[in-house]
């Protein structure tokens, strides 16, 4: 659960599941991934229903959705593509939006941040930026991790490239979250 202060100084904090957790299971840390992207979709068709509006009940449990995405996305970026990495900063918009992550251990991380106040949020629109935006930055990861895995062997600069890709998937989701939780009118 991502804390939202009334400043929008924001904090988070994790443990990975142990099953996910052990080194070798990149594929299922992958297919985890997509599947909770996809349930995430899933969940906001089932709830715009008739009224076609989402409510708070229904709120929640997108944000839930998109924690649980955001958490794969953490995992993927510490266990497989970059393990000696403590500490990243990742930032929109010259440092109008900044998150810190850290690693305490292994498997336990949290991170906090900052949305100024003159901070734009540019998607404000679920279903636009769930269908165009995430969807696109999932599908480039995908991609460049494709690209870096086909001949086996993932090069520094290709893992560069994909925890590059990673810190963005963080920053989208983080945002998103902090839209739905403060701005998302009933759509």
């Amino acid at each position: 659960m991502i804390e939202i202060s009334k400043d929008y100084e924001l904090k988070s904090f994790g443990r990975f599941s142990e099953d996910l957790s052990i080194p070798g299971r990149l594929k299922d840390r992958l297919l985890e991934l997509t599947s909770s992207f996809k349930k995430v979709g899933n969940l906001y068709l089932s709830h715009l229903g008739d009224d076609q509006k989402v409510t708070g009940l229904e709120k929640k449990e997108l944000v839930e959705g998109l924690e649980e995405v955001l958490i794969f996305v953490v995992m993927l970026r510490r266990i497989d593509f970059a393990p000696s990495q403590d500490k990243v900063s990742v930032e929109k918009s010259e440092g109008k939006f900044k998150l810190e992550l850290k690693f305490v251990e292994k498997s336990l991380w949290q991170f906090t941040g900052v949305m100024l106040s003159d901070y734009q949020i540019k998607n404000r629109n679920f279903k636009e930026w769930f269908n165009v935006t995430l969807s696109d930055e999932i599908k480039k990861f995908l991609a460049i991790y494709g690209s870096a895995a086909a001949d086996k062997e993932i090069t520094p600069e290709e893992r560069k490239s994909i925890t590059a890709q990673l810190d963005k998937l963080f920053l989208e989701i983080v945002e998103m979250i902090v839209y739905i939780e403060r701005f998302m009118l009933f759509q």
